[in-house]
């Protein structure tokens, strides 16, 4: 068959379909041996001759197909310009695994087909594209991003919890929990002391030092002594933390008296807000040094400005290129010249790279090198060897609860994290920072604490609040912040995580984020917007529902301040209330509510009552809250006094007994059936809607009767299992959940009003140590949170100067004038605990929100329970307050 001319001309359009043969001109190649090295005293690691095509000057070499380099050519083989590999071919892993499943053989055949075009070399640009490439037949390379994939493995393992100590720092104390959300320990930095101690012997160990404080009389645990490592030997110092907050001027004392040839000094105690038990540690990959041998000076030039561009990569990475310099020729008799006079040298060329590695880099076909010699690599150890070693060194500052090594295929990095246990050790850690190893051959490590703090929120409030979040961090990359943002398996919770260097920074940005994702209280320009109609009126509810959907906001209902909490952005907030402010207008009515005051009527509301209100007044008119135990009626006085007519008339009621498969489709706050919003399963197998379950949590403090718990109220509240911290964490946002911490501390401080005290300064909660009367030196408390100075014995301003009898005679006259204005505004104190109380609505059954106790506000008589107190009343007043004796059965 005739060879085809325009071929031969490099212009034929027939490709493979063209009758004449298509056969290349090999002539103008001719075959050179092995260049001799033109530093033949360098190391030669991992060298193979090879026979390397050189095109003859005199002819014109074929150009490089410019579609080819961006992926754009759709010639294939056929091209007749050169396609010069821009990476190299991907290799073949698990080949074993492949062949034994048949059903990988289709996958392997098209694997095998993109192999043998050489477009399958060549990154297909529309992968790079929001959406990727669309065509399943596209010959072009589809690499999966195997960075991105690392990176959320190695995400999702760094930010798993790590085990809760379930220690919280509240209201200026340190509180304690067990696992059920009980209080157990609270200590405040005033009942710790600290204190640095110099002068003892270098290398002492921390039980020579307590046998030292032991011989002064201080009886202390080794697990208080603290030796830090960065302590130089010349100068050795042990820090002591102690429960007592007379132990460190004590000490000082003492070591003063004696004349020992150690001091002492107090170190105050400062409370952190962020966790910091975490480092980073990374070190160098190994490197090598390459020389590039080129008989042009031109092309040396040229190929090492593009390396150092960043145009020339080896094995993806940048590597760095000395100016070319030329080498003498040979001289002799005869005659002979050197025919690769000019070399660069590449630094931090990868480790592991070979001559074809570089080759592969080079993309310009003229750029080839005539020669490569390769140095030696600046360590042999494999990357787990390393990390073997690094965790050893760690270790000796103290143990690790995780430690987790990144995988390392880009970069020029090895990475890893470490947890320790506890956050001094951490601290210590840092001191490995730029120290050299062994088996890095003198290669350094470095070693960052990593501040952190994370946040966990319903995912559609950070959507709602997304642009918000991202406009305020647009800033924190200036101060090194970094913010994760992932979701948990079902998109049910987002968290949000900022790590960065500096503490105060963290903790900044963890106000930031708390003051956006805690929400805006609505108001129409004066007062707020109530949300007692949306609890009780279904049609209302839904109304503010589909605005939530059409302006992608979220507005949350808190029934305990009767709040709607805005979350969206700051622009649509004006619209919001407008449209809400048409809802109200559209569903206006009256609101009654009837409490279900004693154990029968509970349960006879929850085993079928409810229902046959509803059926006799309608859905959207009586709702049931079954955590304040209440029936509302959204609607007419005839309404309200029908419910009560049927309530009254219970014993003709049929009860139906409690279904159990009733209980599995109902929300058990709620009754909600087939419109559970966000539904969460229980352990117990109940199924509640999000915002029931979170409200149930946050107000199990003011629900419990003896201590603090948070119970299930399926099964018509007859289910009662107190749930754990674990389980309930799983189902609830992270500021919900430290909530149920806030409550149940609040809880445990209104039970011992003889024991802690809240702050007096405005808007502060902070909470105190109260002593006892004392009546010549009494004890100071000077608020970290607010200037209040106050005396922890009488709870009034700080008198060192008088006793309590003495400060509280002088100032008798401001106390008349407070006790006329509690009577003008209706105020009166807790019988039990003196905390100040408002009744607004209601009936005359008050509960403490300090102390719990249970008051009749017509004689504030106290209870244990609440029954009691309603017979009281009905005893000794005629009714609860609320004028319905004429109800009455």
């Amino acid at each position: 068959m005739a060879s085809c001319k325009f071929f031969k001309q490099g212009a034929c359009r027939n490709g493979n379909t063209c009758t004449f043969t298509h056969e290349r001109d090999t002539s103008n190649q001719r075959h050179f041996g092995p260049v001799s090295p033109a530093f033949p005293d360098v190391e030669k690691l991992a060298i193979t001759s090879a026979k390397k095509n050189v095109f003859n000057k005199e002819i014109k070499p074929t150009p490089a197909c410019r579609f080819f380099s961006q992926g754009s050519c759709n010639k294939g083989g056929d091209c007749r310009y050169v396609h010069a590999p821009a990476v190299s071919p991907p290799k073949q892993v698990h080949s074993d695994t492949d062949s034994a499943n048949p059903s990988l053989g289709s996958q392997g055949e098209s694997s095998l087909r993109k192999a043998l075009d050489s477009r399958a070399e060549v990154p297909c640009s529309f992968m790079s594209r929001p959406g990727g490439c669309q065509k399943d037949s596209c010959p072009y390379l589809h690499a999966a991003n195997q960075h991105s994939m690392e990176v959320s493995v190695t995400q999702d393992l760094e930010d798993q919890d790590l085990d809760d100590d379930l220690s919280r720092n509240i209201f200026g104390a340190m509180v304690k929990f067990n696992e059920l959300g009980h209080v157990i320990k609270v200590s405040f930095p005033t009942d710790f002391s600290l204190a640095c101690i110099r002068g003892f012997r270098p290398g002492s160990s921390p039980e020579a030092i307590v046998d030292i404080l032991r011989g002064l009389g201080f009886d202390v645990s080794i697990n208080c002594v603290r030796i830090p490592r960065s302590a130089t030997a010349l100068e050795p110092k042990a820090t002591v933390k102690v429960e007592d907050p007379l132990f460190a001027t004590e000490l000082c004392s003492r070591l003063k008296d004696q004349g020992s040839a150690l001091n002492a000094v107090p170190i105050s105690i400062a409370p952190r807000q962020t966790n910091c038990r975490k480092v980073y540690i990374s070190w160098h990959k190994p490197t090598r040094s390459a020389w590039l041998n080129f008989g042009n000076g031109e092309i040396a030039g040229r190929t090492a400005r593009n390396f150092n561009k960043g145009k020339y990569k080896c094995l993806g990475q940048s590597v760095r290129s000395s100016t070319p310099s030329k080498a003498p020729d040979r001289g002799g008799r005869s005659g002979s010249h050197n025919s690769v006079p000019w070399t660069i040298i590449l630094s931090d060329v990868p480790g592991h790279a070979t001559s074809e590695d570089i080759k592969a880099g080079i993309k310009t076909l003229f750029d080839q090198p005539r020669h490569i010699e390769l140095g030696a690599s600046s360590y042999d150890a494999l990357d787990a060897e390393v990390s073997v070693m690094v965790r050893s060194k760690l270790e000796e500052y103290g143990p690790l609860e995780l430690f987790h090594l990144a995988p390392s295929h880009e970069g020029k990095r090895v990475k890893a994290t470490a947890w320790f246990i506890d956050e001094e050790d951490a601290r210590s850690a840092c001191e490995l920072d730029n120290r050299s190893l062994d088996i890095l051959k003198k290669g350094r490590l470095t070693v960052t604490l990593v501040q952190s703090a994370k946040i966990k929120v319903s995912t559609p409030i950070y959507l709602a609040l997304k642009t918000t979040i991202d406009e305020a961090s647009m800033t924190w990359k200036e101060r090194h912040l970094r913010l994760y943002v992932y979701q948990d398996a079902v998109s049910r919770f987002t968290t949000l995580k900022v790590e960065g260097d500096d503490a105060k920074d963290v903790a900044s940005a963890r106000k930031t984020l708390d003051d956006i994702l805690r929400g805006v209280v609505l108001t129409d320009g004066q007062h707020e917007i109530g949300s007692s109609l949306f609890r009780s009126n279904r049609s209302a509810n839904n109304k503010l529902k589909s605005l939530e959907r059409e302006l992608c906001i979220v507005i949350i209902r808190d029934k305990t301040k009767r709040q709607l909490l805005y979350h969206g952005p700051p622009e649509k907030m004006q619209q919001v209330v407008r449209q809400i402010a048409d809802i109200l207008r559209e569903e206006s009515s009256s609101i009654f509510e009837i409490p279900l005051r004693d154990a029968p009527q509970f349960s006879w509301t929850i085993r079928g009552g409810f229902k046959s209100i509803v059926q006799a007044l309608g859905k959207d008119v009586a709702v049931f809250d079954v955590v304040s135990r209440k029936i509302i009626i959204n609607g007419t006085l005839q309404q309200f006094e029908a419910a009560l007519s049927i309530m009254n008339g219970k014993h003709h009621f049929k009860i139906d007994p409690f279904s159990e498969h009733d209980s599995e489709r109902e929300c058990p706050i709620c009754l909600a059936t087939d419109d559970i919003d966000m539904p969460v399963e229980t352990s117990c197998k109940h199924t509640y809607c999000l915002e029931c379950f979170e409200s149930c949590c946050k107000h199990a403090a003011s629900t419990s009767t003896n201590r603090f718990h948070i119970k299930c109220a399926g099964d018509g509240d007859e289910c009662k299992k107190v749930f754990a911290l674990a389980e309930v964490k799983d189902h609830v946002s992270s500021s919900v959940f430290e909530d149920i911490f806030k409550s149940s501390f609040e809880e445990y401080i209104g039970r011992h009003p003889e024991d802690f005290h809240y702050c007096k300064g405005v808007d502060c909660g902070f909470v105190y140590r109260c002593t006892a009367a004392a009546q010549s030196k009494p004890s100071l408390y000077a608020c970290s949170n607010c200037p209040q100075r106050l005396c922890t014995s009488c709870h009034e301003n700080w008198h060192g100067g008088q006793s309590c009898a003495e400060y509280k005679y002088h100032i008798s006259g401001d106390y008349e004038l407070l006790e006329k204005a509690k009577k003008e505004f209706n105020y009166k104190e807790c019988p039990k605990c003196k905390t100040l109380m408002e009744k607004i609505e209601g009936c005359n059954h008050m509960s403490c929100p300090a102390c719990k106790a249970h008051i009749c506000w017509v004689c504030m008589a106290v209870f244990e329970t609440s029954d009691p107190c309603y017979n009281h009343m009905v005893k000794e007043h005629g009714g609860i307050g609320l004028g319905l004796e004429r109800f009455a059965v």
